[in-house]
């Protein structure tokens, strides 16, 4: 990663407000929802937290330092429910359902998350974007293996290749939050809510699962969640 700027003596507050970590994350968040960008700057962070922006540099070291506690915040913590699901005593088909709802859920609350991770990796060689990669790229495309290779193991799944298979599906996932400008200018949809993203949710994991099954059109036989249960994920 790059080598952050030492942080002045004289421009970090006598008293470090308490919290204000959390408050710097929360409004670098807000702003990348409110823009529908990730392009947001120190004195924008500051104006919107209230903040001494030198308290960025004293708490996370830099602006990739902060854009990766951010990720680290709201997708860090996915990772062992993840583990959790790749593990469970269900069928492959189950656990593929649950698995692209809980993504979904997580651009849907965090929209800006993979321009993030884009961001952070643009040079591909760096330091940053192989721990991005291993960090966060890492445990989704493990866990979707493992769920392809069980799927597939009950006579249920045709072979899929996983890689092809990770950037088909996080596309598929991220790209109705991403275009938000399409939605409002082509569509006429001026905000992703809960409802929609429900829809999506569903309409993405209908064309995903029967894409792998060895027979198609059997999803709703061989799930367990009912056009009368999908509300609820």
């Amino acid at each position: 990663m790059a080598k952050a700027s030492p942080v002045r003596v004289d421009q970090i507050p006598a008293q470090v407000p308490a919290k204000s970590a959390d408050a710097l994350l929360n409004a670098t968040s807000a702003l990348m929802i409110e823009r529908n960008s990730v392009n947001v700057s120190f004195s924008d962070i500051s104006d919107k937290s209230g903040l001494n922006s030198a308290l960025i540099r004293y708490h996370f070291g830099s602006k990739s330092g902060l854009f990766i506690a951010l990720l680290e915040r709201d997708a860090g913590g996915t990772f062992s429910e993840l583990e959790k699901l790749v593990q469970a005593d269900m069928p492959a088909i189950q656990k593929l359902r649950h698995h692209i709802h809980g993504v979904i859920k997580v651009y849907f609350r965090y929209p800006y998350m993979n321009r993030l991770v884009g961001a952070l990796s643009v040079e591909t060689e760096s330091d940053t974007a192989q721990f991005i990669s291993e960090r966060f790229t890492r445990p989704l495309a493990d866990a979707q293996r493992s769920i392809l290779a069980q799927g597939e193991a009950e006579g249920m799944f045709r072979a899929i290749d996983p890689v092809l298979f990770y950037f088909s599906l996080i596309g598929a996932c991220d790209h109705l939050f991403h275009a938000r400008h399409s939605l409002k200018f082509a569509f006429g949809i001026a905000d992703i809510d809960d409802a929609l993203r429900r829809r999506y949710a569903d309409h993405v994991t209908d064309i995903v699962l029967n894409s792998v099954l060895i027979r198609p059109g059997q999803v709703e036989a061989l799930t367990d969640t009912s056009p009368a249960l999908r509300g609820r994920t």
